[in-house]
């Protein structure tokens, strides 16, 4: 006798019932398992995306997974207390800095030339896939920074390093800028260069091109690292508050003027810590060069393995 007729002669007992319902739902979820989406689609994207779509939707959760892992290694408690002087440069670092390459470049950002010095890590050091880029102030422009050394010994650290030219400094064409303009200004370079987050030094009247960023866009801040930066005390308190960026403070302890306001301003930010340079002016890393590199190699130090072990 064929099975359905035996099924129809077997009496139908609550048990039996309830095994033929559970029976069925195993099949039903046997047959779903073949049609889970794709990894693409826990990215956002769909499996009908034309390729663009599904790579700005990738890039765009890779994004907030950067965001959310800077917060995650900002630890306020390290970052108030850790000693950024523990551990001087070592003398390989500085050999492998004779070696470094600077090269130069131009490109266009928002119309007009922009002039920028590049560094990598020589053959022989080991990339520590961190991008470093140096800001200057109104006195100066990115070649102070080949003079001073520190774009070789940043890279003999193993950085990527990058020194840029203001509008209007060196070898940049001038431009008028803004104030939202100058925010602007600084994401469209670090576009057109395809940087990633970046641990940004920036002195001075360079505040007013990195503070807005830092304040609305922090998650393209690996670190940062003010040197009595202009424009502090135009932040409210409680937007210094809210971010959770690595922050270096440095200033000179005879810049009583704008050193001390942006120390007192920036110290608002939950994972910083302000360092005094003995006997500095305004411009201390050139009064406290040594003790200025130290810093940067510890901090930088620091702001990777913290990120790396996220």
């Amino acid at each position: 006798m064929a099975p359905s007729l035996l099924l129809t002669k077997m009496p139908m007992t609550p048990l039996r019932v309830m095994g033929m319902v559970v029976g069925v739902a195993v099949i039903c979820l046997f047959f779903s398992a073949f049609r889970v989406p794709s990894k693409s689609l826990k990215l956002g994207t769909s499996l009908d995306q034309p390729p663009a779509a599904a790579a700005a939707a990738a890039a765009a959760a890779l994004h907030v997974k950067r965001d959310t892992s800077g917060r995650t290694m900002a630890d306020p408690s390290f970052w108030h207390t850790f000693d950024f002087q523990s551990e001087s440069i070592p003398p390989a670092v500085v050999d492998a800095a004779s070696k470094v390459t600077v090269i130069t470049n131009n490109i266009n950002i928002m119309g007009a030339n922009t002039f920028y010095r590049e560094a990598k890590p020589p053959a022989e050091v080991e990339p520590s896939g961190e991008v470093v880029l140096l800001l200057h102030g109104a006195a100066f422009k990115s070649a102070k920074w080949v003079e001073l050394n520190t774009i070789n010994l940043l890279a003999g650290m193993g950085h990527r390093v990058i020194a840029v030219d203001l509008p209007g400094f060196g070898n940049s064409g001038r431009q008028e800028l803004g104030a939202e303009l100058r925010r602007t200004w600084l994401q469209s370079f670090l576009i057109a260069l395809n940087l990633p987050p970046c641990v940004v030094v920036s002195p001075s009247f360079s505040g007013v091109f990195s503070l807005p960023m830092l304040v609305l866009q922090p998650h393209e801040f690996d670190g940062f690292v003010p040197i009595a930066v202009d424009a502090t005390d135009e932040i409210p308190v409680h937007r210094l508050q809210a971010i959770r960026v690595p922050t270096l403070i440095i200033y000179g302890e005879k810049d009583t003027g704008l050193g001390h306001l942006s120390r007192d301003d920036l110290s608002n930010i939950p994972t910083s810590q302000a360092v005094e340079l003995p006997g500095a002016r305004h411009p201390a890393y050139l009064d406290q060069t040594n003790i200025f590199h130290t810093l940067l190699y510890n901090f930088i130090k620091q702001v990777h393995a913290h990120r790396a072990v996220v």
